[in-house]
């Protein structure tokens, strides 16, 4: 990865590591923390609500995104975010169960802000686009094969507000190595165009460039029946394997590794594939996957997490090299906010739908109805395929490209 040799690009990828360690850790606890305080499963499934809720607003974020500068936003966004898990200290019982909504609703904004695709535009050359956005979810990946297990066990051996502590620390590093980059951003956008066109400028690009839409299209279309994924793993678990409900842990971390793997390979096949391609790829391992997924044995079974995992950052490195090379810097807030929007509503609705109809359909349906989903959009992104766009030049491939 050529990325990985560019220094800026290190020192933003060791921060957001760092960071997305202890936010994981601490946001995934916040529902074991509700249930111990209520004993209820709603007031722990609520707080998952407030993490998805934000994202619903992403327009408006890309909107602010594209006329401020990015470096210092994402530094004041962790510095908010370090006093606000702070609050945690506060919590002794169910009375201040509120604090634990209000810091799960700040982690969605702060997840549903669309400010890296900008700064990493401005950043780096658009040849280490694929590499860049490869080892950030390879890293991300990683993270959360282990942080949710490290959050879960300080909270259990020292509390939550000794896990708020950490996460605070985490951003305080993050916004180190931010404050680090010399980095110069293109101008923001001016504030002259009115508002509604301006909030809606990333669903009209997403049109007019067919690549774009066709690539958020085919995410938006698998994330409407991806929420099916876990709802069916438990049914699966129990009836098709006869394992407890524990193995879902064994799932998780085989999938957890699959994507690594997937993240490290996916920049070098999207460069060599180009973005349709890579994609399609991506969406047929994951319907071979569901396909494993339906034999009730627990080698093919976990074959099919491994599967699942290796599969999910093919497409979506795929999308976010796009985004990187096919979108003008100013516009990179609001196209990001446009595909984010479009994943978020679809995924919702089919977490909604796995848990309503898993009482009355066989989990085999739902797994059936993900690999033909997942084909289907192999097949929007491979076939016939649309053109490829020019490439969007940023400032960082015009300092490339003056002679030392």
């Amino acid at each position: 990865m050529t990325a990985l040799r560019n220094p800026l690009f290190r020192r933003l990828l060791a921060g957001d590591a760092i960071s997305s360690f202890g936010d994981s850790a601490l946001y995934l606890s916040l529902g074991i923390w509700a249930k111990d305080l209520t004993g209820s499963d709603s007031a722990a499934g609520l707080v998952f609500l407030c993490l998805a809720v934000p994202g619903l607003f992403s327009p408006l974020y890309g909107h602010v995104v594209d006329r401020v500068r990015r470096r210092p936003l994402l530094i004041a966004m962790n510095a908010t975010m370090a006093l606000v898990v702070m609050a945690l200290l506060l919590v002794r019982s169910a009375d201040q169960l509120w604090i634990l909504y209000a810091v799960a609703l700040a982690y969605g904004v702060t997840f549903s802000v669309p400010a890296y695709g900008g700064l990493l535009k401005d950043l780096l050359p658009s040849e280490e686009a694929a590499g860049a956005r490869a080892a950030l979810i390879t890293v991300r990946q990683g993270v959360r094969i282990l942080s949710p297990v490290a959050g879960a066990a300080v909270y259990l051996a020292y509390g939550g507000g000794v896990l708020a502590v950490v996460d605070a620390a985490t951003f305080v590093v993050a916004i180190l190595f931010l404050a680090s980059l010399k980095i110069v951003e293109s101008a923001p956008e001016p504030a002259g165009e009115r508002f509604l066109p301006s909030l809606t400028a990333g669903f009209r690009y997403l049109r007019h460039v067919p690549l774009l839409g066709r690539l958020a299209v085919a995410e938006a279309i698998f994330m409407a029946t991806a929420g099916l994924m876990d709802t069916a793993a438990f049914a699966a678990i129990e009836r098709g394997l006869g394992r407890p409900a524990a193995f879902f842990g064994v799932l998780t971390t085989v999938q957890g590794a699959g994507s690594v793997v997937g993240g490290i390979l996916a920049g070098m096949l999207v460069k060599r594939l180009g973005e349709s391609r890579a994609s399609g790829a991506g969406y047929a391992l994951f319907a071979l996957g569901a396909g494993a997924f339906l034999a009730p044995s627990a080698v093919l079974f976990l074959a099919g997490a491994a599967l699942y995992g290796l599969a999910i950052p093919l497409f979506s490195v795929a999308l976010a090299t796009a985004l990187h090379l096919y979108v003008p810097s100013r516009l990179q807030g609001r196209v990001g906010a446009a595909t984010g929007t479009l994943t978020t509503i679809t995924q919702t609705a089919s977490i909604a739908t796995g848990a309503a109809l898993i009482g009355v359909v066989d989990y085999r349906i739902m797994y059936g109805v993900l690999g033909v989903t997942a084909l289907a959009c192999a097949a929007l992104v491979v076939f016939r395929p649309a053109p490829v766009p020019e490439v969007v030049p940023s400032i960082a491939d015009e300092r490339a490209a003056v002679p030392a």
